[in-house]
C-alpha cells in the first residue's frame, strides 16, 4: 500500500487517531484478488467485516452499506464508504459526487499520484488523496482509516517521526463546512499499478461556494438504496464455497449421460461421440447449479488437447459471471508439462507470478473429462486424493482453484499440457492458472479466438 495526501487548508480531526494501525480481521487481503481491482462480493463483504471490527474498538455502529453495494462503481462505492465514515460520527456527509472534480480526480489515478487542486476559486477548502495498491473503494478506506499509522509504512511515520501518522483518516474526518457546501470527486484506475500491485485511487474531497451538479451520484441515493437492504459483512470464507462465493455441490454428480461408457474405456479418445456426451453431462451439471449451458468454439476439434483445457476452463468461469484467462503461455505452458510428466499437479512458477493453482487429472478420455472431474467430480469418494474423508480440506480444491478469485484483466493467464501415456498409458493432463506479476507480452492462444469461432448468437455466460 502507498498513499499520499495533500490538505490545502489546516484539517481538524474529528475523532481519536488509534493507537496503532491495525492488521485487518478478517484478513480480506488473503481472499481478494492479488492484484488489480477486486469488486466482488465476497471481497468486499470481507472487507466490510474487517471494518466493523475495527470501528467496534472506537465504539462506532458497524458500517450500513446497501445491499447492492457490488453493483456501484468503484468511485460511488468509496464516496458511500467515506460518507458512511463521517455521519457514523456526527459529521456531515458529502452531498455528491460532481463530474467536474471526478474528472480531475481521474486525472490523478492515471499519474498515480495527486490529483491537482481545482482551479477555480469556488472551492475555498480542498484537500485531496491519493493511495495506490489496493482492490477497491471499500479496501482504501480501511487502509486510510484504520492502518494509516505507526507500523503502516506510511511516509513520515515511523518510531521517531510520526508528523505523518494518521493525516488521511484526519483529512476524511475533517469538518470542511456546512453539509449543503460539502462535495466531493473520486476515480480509481485498475490499469495504473503502483508498486506493480493494486489499482490507484484518486479523491478530492471540497467545501465548494456555490455547489452545483450535475451529480453522478448523492448520499441521499446511497440512503434511499439501504432502505432496500443493506450489504452483510463476512467474518469468515465458508469451506464450503470458493473465494468468489460459488457454493460446493452438494456431492459428486454422476455424469447423465454416462460418457464413461460411451467414450474409449482406456486412452485418449477425441471423437464427436465421446466429446458431446461429456459435454451433455457437463451441462446438465451446470442446470442443477442454475448455470447456463456451456457452448463450445465450432473449432473445439481441431485444437490440440492444451487449447481444449484453457477452453473449457475458460467457459466454467465464464459462465458463471467470473473473468476469464487471457490467454496461454509458453512459460506456464512448460510448467503444466512438468506437472503431466511427474502425474501430479504443476509445481510452483516462480516469483513472476502473484497466484497460481495446479490442476492435475489422470486417466481422463479428454480435456472435457478432466474439467468434469475437477468440477463435478472432485468430492468424497471421487478421484480427489486429497478428499480422504467427508469435510476433508482438500474436498472440492480442484473446483475451487478452478474458480479462485484471480481478479480480472490482462495478467491472468494459463498453461497446460497433456502425456498421452502418463498413468498406466492413460493420459496425464495438467493445467497451471496464475496471475502474471506484469502481462506477459506474448500469448499463443487466447480468449478472444476463443470469442471469436463461438456460434453466433450463443455466446458464452
Amino acid at each position: 500500500m502507498v498513499c499520499a495526501s495533500f490538505v490545502v487548508t489546516t484539517a481538524v480531526g474529528e475523532a481519536a487517531d488509534p493507537a496503532k494501525s491495525l492488521t485487518p480481521k478478517p484478513n480480506y487481503p488473503n481472499h481478494c484478488a492479488p492484484a488489480g481491482l477486486d469488486t466482488s462480493s465476497v471481497c468486499l463483504r470481507l472487507t466490510l467485516a474487517a471494518i466493523d471490527a475495527a470501528r467496534a474498538r472506537e465504539g462506532v455502529r458497524p458500517m450500513r452499506l446497501p445491499a447492492d453495494f457490488a453493483q456501484l462503481t468503484p468511485s460511488e462505492q468509496l464516496f458511500v464508504a467515506i460518507d458512511a465514515e463521517r455521519v457514523d460520527r456526527g459529521l456531515a456527509p458529502f452531498v455528491g459526487m460532481t463530474t467536474a472534480l471526478d474528472r480531475i480526480a481521474q486525472a490523478g489515478a492515471e499519474r498515480a499520484s495527486l490529483p491537482t487542486r481545482p482551479a477555480t476559486a469556488g472551492y475555498p477548502r480542498v484537500e485531496l488523496e491519493w493511495i495506490g495498491d489496493v482492490s477497491n473503494g471499500l479496501d482504501a478506506d480501511y487502509q486510510w482509516m484504520y492502518f494509516d499509522g505507526p507500523g503502516s509504512g506510511v511516509p513520515d511515520c515511523g518510531r521517531v517521526k510520526r508528523s505523518g501518522c494518521w493525516i488521511d483518516r484526519r483529512i476524511l474526518l475533517d469538518r470542511l463546512g456546512p453539509a449543503p457546501d460539502l462535495v466531493m470527486g473520486a476515480a480509481i484506475d485498475a490499469s495504473v499499478r503502483a508498486n506493480d500491485d493494486g489499482s490507484s485511487v484518486a479523491a478530492i474531497l471540497t467545501l465548494a461556494k456555490h455547489p452545483s451538479g450535475p451529480y453522478v451520484f448523492t448520499w441521499a441515493q446511497a440512503r434511499a438504496a439501504m432502505t432496500q437492504g443493506v450489504l452483510r459483512p463476512l467474518a469468515a470464507l465458508p469451506a464450503g464455497e470458493s473465494d468468489t462465493g460459488i457454493a460446493d455441490p452438494p456431492g459428486n454428480v454422476a455424469p447423465k449421460p454416462d460418457y464413461l461408457v460411451i467414450c474409449a474405456p482406456r486412452g485418449l479418445d477425441r471423437s464427436s461421440r465421446c466429446t458431446d456426451a461429456v459435454l451433455a453431462a457437463i451441462n446438465r451439471a451446470h442446470a442443477l447449479e442454475g448455470v447456463p449451458p456451456m457452448v463450445l468454439p465450432t473449432n473445439f476439434s481441431h485444437l490440440s488437447v492444451a487449447e481444449q483445457l484453457f477452453v473449457a476452463i475458460d467457459l466454467e468461469r465464464v459462465d458463471r459471471g467470473l473473468p476469464p484467462f487471457v490467454g496461454m503461455t509458453a512459460a506456464l505452458d512448460r510448467n503444466a508439462r512438468a506437472g503431466a510428466d511427474r502425474t501430479n499437479d504443476p509445481p510452483d512458477p516462480g516469483p513472476n507470478y502473484l497466484l497460481f493453482d495446479g490442476e492435475w487429472a489422470g486417466g481422463s478420455s479428454n480435456a472435457l473429462d478432466a474439467v468434469y472431474g475437477w468440477m463435478y467430480d472432485d468430492g468424497f469418494n471421487s478421484g480427489n486424493l486429497d478428499c480422504p474423508h467427508p469435510g476433508a480440506s482438500g474436498c472440492w480444491g480442484h473446483r475451487k482453484g478452478i474458480l479462485d478469485d484471480f481478479g480480472s484483466g490482462a495478467d491472468l493467464v494459463m498453461g497446460a499440457a497433456i502425456k498421452v501415456r502418463g498413468v498406466k498409458d492413460a493420459p496425464s493432463m495438467a493445467a497451471t492458472l496464475a496471475v502474471a506479476a506484469t502481462a506477459p507480452r506474448h500469448l499463443r492462444y487466447t480468449w478472444a479466438d476463443v470469442l471469436a469461432a463461438i456460434p453466433p448468437g450463443a455466446p458464452p455466460g
